[in-house]
């Protein structure tokens, strides 16, 4: 009888143990912000950019990233994070080269833009500039349209119609200092064009047009386009490299898109 219950209470506790392994968890996931890297470096080549402090919860994108290039967004853990960048090269000796070494902190729940900058054959002059972008939904049948300035000296920017278009009047964006941006604007969803001047002139440095929307697929969401309403760009300026392809010698505007038309949810 005294072996009976024995065996009874060990399959009691078995069973009980059972049951707390079968308990299901529901991993917590940190505090964050969406995070993306874009190269202002005008002096060198492509760049590697790697978070060092931990894997999880880090942009991994920020490989061979050359001037004028971004990644998209990644999930990055809000707290202090140290960061290293690299030349890139297939040259062991050359790759190992630590160009930069810095702490940034994240804030928390936060779109931003790690503008890496600054000359990299000075020591000390390479940093990173963060940006936050807006994920606020444009009013209803517009774009949201900003300009970033990513060269040394204050620029103003015009949004036309289109890359020939005069550009006359008050400036959309006047007088943007160096490393700094804009106020978002409105736009109608339509074509698009960005012209960047001198300020006080109208000697143009460079002009894009944004990029449209690709064609509507049945079934699914809206991509991001001047076409999608509820899509919101940075138009970057970019000043002339000093190394490099001959094809980035003159200042330049990129598009980037800052929020997609469905980053809060979509009715197909």
């Amino acid at each position: 009888m005294r072996f009976t219950r024995l065996v009874l209470l060990s399959l009691i506790v078995g069973a009980a143990a059972a049951c707390e392994d079968d308990k299901v968890t529901t991993p917590s996931e940190p505090p964050h912000s969406d995070l993306r890297f874009i190269s202002a470096v005008a002096d060198t080549g492509a760049v590697d950019i790697t978070f060092i402090d931990q894997l999880d919860m880090s942009n991994q994108l920020g490989k061979n990233l050359g001037y004028r290039a971004g990644t998209a967004y990644q999930p990055v853990e809000a707290k202090a994070r140290r960061i290293r960048v690299f030349p890139t090269s297939l040259n062991i000796a050359a790759t190992s080269v630590v160009l930069l070494d810095t702490t940034v902190t994240i804030p928390v729940g936060q779109r931003i833009t790690m503008l890496l900058t600054g000359p990299s054959k000075k020591a000390g002059q390479l940093k990173f500039v963060m940006i936050e972008d807006n994920t606020a939904a444009p009013a209803s049948g517009q774009i949201n349209v900003r300009t970033v300035n990513a060269s040394t000296g204050a620029i103003s920017g015009y949004v036309v119609n289109a890359v020939g278009d005069a550009v006359t009047g008050t400036a959309t964006f006047n007088n943007i200092a160096s490393l700094s941006a804009s106020t978002y604007i409105g736009r109608t969803t339509g074509a698009a064009a960005m012209r960047f001047t001198d300020v006080g002139t109208t000697t143009v440095r460079a002009s894009q047009a944004g990029p449209n929307s690709p064609a509507a697929i049945t079934g699914a969401y809206p991509a991001a386009g001047l076409q999608s309403a509820g899509t919101t760009f940075s138009v970057y300026y970019f000043s002339g490299a000093r190394a490099g392809s001959a094809s980035l010698q003159a200042p330049a505007a990129v598009w980037f898109v800052d929020r997609n038309p469905c980053d809060d949810g979509c009715t197909i």
